[in-house]
């Protein structure tokens, strides 16, 4: 396996993302050491010119940068219990998935060893890594982020730091991909089923899609402003009638033998706000009767 060296980046965990992440700054020339519990996906990537490293106890204070990309918060820092030396100044990266209250217990966990912590979450698939559009967010300080910019920018164009708060970019990866993009792309599966049983083709589907998507982004700014101002008055389309169309949907694609599961949920949404009084109200008034039923947030 790989000799004693300095490295620029040790990157953790050689899934299919993490893989990605490897290759990508091999490729754009900085020195890469890899890491995983099955040691042939490590080895697999000396090709791409990462080298593969026995043990992370060894590899991490030897490198500047540390990214972990495995599958929870608990795997990261299970890897990571055997290191006792983190060098002189490597920073911690971690881009698993968790809560925020578990990203704010790593941090901790990192500080008690001394080492600087940036907690991330990544918005493409592998194959986009390396593009200007893709997209990873960053929370911690920003001193951190500023130091290893250039890296995070190689590995996704649009990378940003979202928040000096540690526990921001969890925050963002459950609402803006667990609770948003998760269930809109479940949801353009079921539309897009029923559509396709009813004839069309995915060609026929491609214009109204990109069209519904055009609208999707132009009004979400505007939804988020309503919701944090508790500003919800509207002169273009009611929750009313919204509510209409969406429950004549379900009733279409019910009697196509569908069961229209999200678009039940969402149904079930509206029917809550207009029992609330809601009904003369913009989409975004729905967040009143969200408010009333969510747990208290832990902090």
């Amino acid at each position: 396996m790989g000799s004693t060296k300095r490295y620029d980046v040790l990157v953790i965990g050689c899934g299919l993302m993490g893989s990605a992440l490897a290759r990508t700054l091999a490729g754009r020339g900085y020195s890469v050491a890899a890491w995983n519990r099955t040691p042939q996906r490590a080895l697999a990537l000396a090709d791409a010119g990462v080298t593969p490293v026995d043990s992370p106890a060894e590899a991490v204070p030897a490198s500047t940068l540390c990214i972990t990309c495995t599958d929870t918060y608990d795997s990261a820092r299970s890897v990571l219990r055997s290191v006792t030396d983190w060098g002189a100044g490597t920073t911690w990266v971690n881009l698993g998935s968790g809560s925020a209250d578990d990203a704010e217990e790593l941090a901790r966990w990192a500080h008690e060893r001394g080492v600087g912590y940036l907690d991330g979450f990544i918005v493409c698939y592998p194959d986009h890594i390396g593009s200007p559009d893709a997209m990873i967010g960053f929370s911690g300080p920003a001193a951190l982020w500023e130091r290893h910019r250039d890296v995070f920018l190689s590995l996704a164009g649009a990378s940003q730091h979202v928040s000096d708060d540690v526990r921001g970019s969890a925050v963002l990866d459950a609402s803006m991909v667990g609770t948003f993009f998760i269930p809109a792309l479940s949801a353009y599966v079921e539309a897009a089923t029923y559509a396709i049983g009813q004839g069309l083709s995915p060609q026929a589907l491609a214009a109204t899609a990109a069209q519904v998507i055009g609208l999707l982004e132009a009004v979400t700014p505007e939804t988020a402003t309503a919701i944090a101002h508790d500003a919800h008055e509207t002169d273009q389309a009611t929750l009313k009638t919204f509510t209409e169309g969406a429950r004549a949907a379900l009733d279409t694609v019910r009697a196509a033998g569908h069961p229209g599961r999200l678009l039940t949920a969402a149904v079930e949404n509206l029917d809550l706000a207009e029992r609330a009084g809601l009904s003369e109200l913009a989409f975004s008034a729905q967040c009143k009767i969200l408010a009333e039923t969510r747990s208290p947030a832990k902090h």
